[in-house]
């Protein structure tokens, strides 16, 4: 989490995921600067910072920001990490949100952007890539090796020695057993208990998880 107060910072997306990184921003006294999101008029929340939806703008907030965190949640892990790579090539630095009553073991290593909500859980000598989402009391239990852009939900609980590729989304309240592998862009349904491997793109759901179709989204990367 940041601590200095003149960091220079812009959030790209101005919705849920935005409110909440905002508060807790200020909850370690830094405001945000910036903030940008080409499909809102206006913030889903009140801020300080200088808001537009025009990429004309974006350019001049890059220009002038230091650091960034992406603010795009939910199933669109490919996006959000996509965005932070662009953001990163202009030169501007990631940085991550971490709650402080969430408890990632010091034996866990992870990559940049990672939000991680309260009485989130990662154990012991798991790994994360960049841009993950944790939401409030999920738990990624030991040894567990999770890819870009995952995001898990609230309350899920991933078992130990368990394999997220990357883009994966794990949906509230989801049961992953121990030793499983989750293919890249698989969406795992909520309360969904998964009980064998998950081919890439497939969308699981129920107890036990089973198929039930392809997740095919698509997304326009004409950004910048």
């Amino acid at each position: 989490m940041l601590k200095q107060k003149n960091n220079k910072i812009l959030l790209y997306g101005g919705k849920s995921t935005a409110y909440i990184v905002n508060s807790m921003l200020k909850d370690t006294k830094v405001e945000p600067s910036y903030i940008f999101d080409q499909y809102l008029k206006e913030p889903f929340f009140s801020s300080k910072a200088k808001f537009s939806n025009k990429k004309t703008d974006l350019k001049n907030f890059i220009e002038k920001s230091e650091k960034f965190f992406v603010c795009i949640g939910m199933m669109d892990g490919k996006l959000r990490d996509y965005i932070s790579n662009l953001l990163i090539k202009k030169n501007l630095k990631p940085f991550s949100v971490v709650s402080s009553s969430s408890n990632i073991d010091k034996t866990v290593k992870h990559g940049h952007g990672l939000l991680s909500m309260p009485n989130s859980v990662v154990h012991k000598f798991s790994k994360l890539g960049n841009n993950c989402y944790l939401n409030v009391n999920s738990v990624i239990d030991h040894e567990c090796v999770v890819g870009h852009g995952v995001h898990i939900m609230g309350s899920a609980y991933i078992a130990g020695r368990v394999k997220i590729e990357n883009f994966v989304s794990v949906g509230a309240n989801a049961t992953i057993l121990p030793d499983l592998v989750l293919g890249e862009g698989s969406i795992i349904g909520a309360g969904a208990v998964v009980t064998k491997n998950v081919k890439p793109y497939d969308v699981v759901v129920g107890n036990p998880a089973r198929f039930l179709k392809k997740n095919k989204k698509t997304y326009n990367l004409k950004i910048f």
